[in-house]
């Protein structure tokens, strides 16, 4: 790789036609920090949902990138998102990463503000700065834009990004109300852990419905997960598995897939439960009640495929949302929070929890096994020899009729790579340095893929 990334043709390194990536993209330190620069300091990013921040003065931190930010109820019932650093020296003016507060104050040299960031107060002002200081100058970086999509907060550094409902388009809505439609919660507590991987990687797999066959063989022959049949009866009338949330032998026999492709770089890809056996997982009669059906149509009520809201956040079907949070070129935090119907009877929610720390996270069965195969990928990208060497993305590649209904881009097959290949696609396009028009328009789906 050149020391000078102005001269790399990011279409060679990313090749749709052939069903290609170098790489190098998972452990190059330049092309790391050009993404910082072009993709998550520009990109909408999930910061926290609704329900983490009920009552005025509560606050949640998350990582965007390098940058922390703190999003905060107001007093008046709005949402603020204030960049985690005092104006004065650059301190951290919270050390918590969650909790509720009446003001924020900077533990270096005391420098204290409100919910709305504003700077409030600086000890010995009079006497040390002689009245030079206005405090209505030094308040709290806010973030450019922040707004709320169906209770999921986001937030973005750019002020000239579009409106996130415009950034999302019909995919990226679509892979949110797959979870939203049912009325959900968090449950307390973030599961947080590191694994020596590129994000990218990370990202890429939750698309990849070939490799649970191999992968996770020990954890489906483990018989830690009960079987599907085994439910709990929720008083509401619906009923989840106690552990098998995911059916993993039984999602394996399904051949029926169904990819969404979306501007910017969003997707969604998996099984259709069209062809799902009826012992692979909750049922789905929810899919036809009147909110989620309005928001989620007669094609995407089909979906059972993890949506990823580019660039890193993945929403799974327990449901779940993981942000593969990037910290260095080989390095990647992997942050996990659960939902559960805030009506749900408290066998249910114990099932979720139950569900949801043995699925994923630090402790989970199958991202255990992920994890370990994420960390040998990042590391053979670094050989001198290896790196030369492509991945290949080429499952039903060049095939796959992209069909255009309802503002939504899909594919249909037996099984693809469709939702790696495109999001790798328009990571390329973002890495340009395109303005928000040409981007958009750089990354509209194609009539076949």
């Amino acid at each position: 790789m050149s020391s000078s990334l102005d001269s790399v043709r990011y279409d060679e390194l990313v090749s749709v036609e052939r069903g290609e990536i170098d790489r190098r993209i998972f452990s190059d330190d330049e092309i790391f920090e050009r993404e910082l620069e072009l993709i998550f300091a520009r990109a909408w990013h999930f910061l926290c949902h609704e329900t983490q921040i009920p009552k005025a003065g509560d606050f949640f931190e998350t990582p965007v990138g390098r940058d922390n930010v703190l999003t905060v109820r107001q007093k008046d019932g709005s949402i603020k998102g204030l960049l985690n650093t005092c104006m004065h020296r650059g301190n951290a003016v919270c050390r918590a990463e969650e909790g509720n507060t009446k003001a924020f104050m900077c533990t270096y040299h005391g420098w204290s503000y409100d919910l709305a960031g504003n700077l409030i107060g600086v000890p010995d002002a009079d006497r040390l700065y002689k009245g030079s200081i206005d405090k209505s100058q030094h308040g709290l970086r806010q973030v450019a834009q922040i707004a709320n999509y169906h209770g999921f907060v986001f937030g973005t550094m750019d002020p000239t990004a579009p409106p996130l409902e415009e950034f999302l388009g019909a995919t990226g809505r679509l892979g949110l109300d797959l979870a939203a439609s049912r009325d959900i919660e968090v449950i307390p507590g973030v599961q947080k852990f590191v694994i020596d991987c590129n994000w990218k990687l990370a990202v890429d797999n939750l698309f990849d419905w070939y490799h649970p066959q191999v992968t996770h063989m020990s954890a489906a022959a483990s018989g830690f997960f009960p079987p599907s049949t085994d439910l709990i009866e929720d008083p509401g009338g619906a009923t989840a598995t106690t552990g098998d949330q995911l059916g993993i032998p039984a999602i394996l026999a399904t051949s029926d897939e169904l990819a969404f492709v979306g501007e910017y770089g969003h997707a969604i890809s998996g099984p259709s439960i069209d062809g799902l056996p009826p012992n692979a997982g909750a049922d789905h009669s929810w899919r036809q009640l009147p909110v989620p059906s309005e928001w989620l149509g007669p094609h995407g009520s089909r979906s059972f495929g993890h949506p990823n809201i580019f660039p890193n956040s993945w929403i799974t079907q327990l449901p779940q949302l993981s942000l593969r949070i990037p910290i260095s070129a080989t390095k990647t935090e992997v942050w996990w929070f659960s939902f559960v119907a805030k009506d749900a009877s408290p066998e249910w929610r114990a099932g979720m929890v139950m569900a949801a720390n043995h699925a994923f996270g630090p402790a989970g069965f199958l991202e255990q096994d992920d994890g370990e195969n994420w960390w040998q990928s990042t590391s053979t990208s670094k050989g001198v020899a290896m790196r030369g060497i492509r991945h290949l993305l080429r499952m039903d590649h060049g095939t796959g009729k992209v069909i255009k209904e309802n503002g939504l881009a899909r594919i249909e097959s037996a099984g693809s790579e469709h939702g790696q290949l495109w999001t790798y696609h328009c990571w390329a396009q973002w890495m340009k340095g395109l303005g928000w028009d040409e981007l958009r328009k750089s990354t509209e789906p194609p009539d076949l893929l």
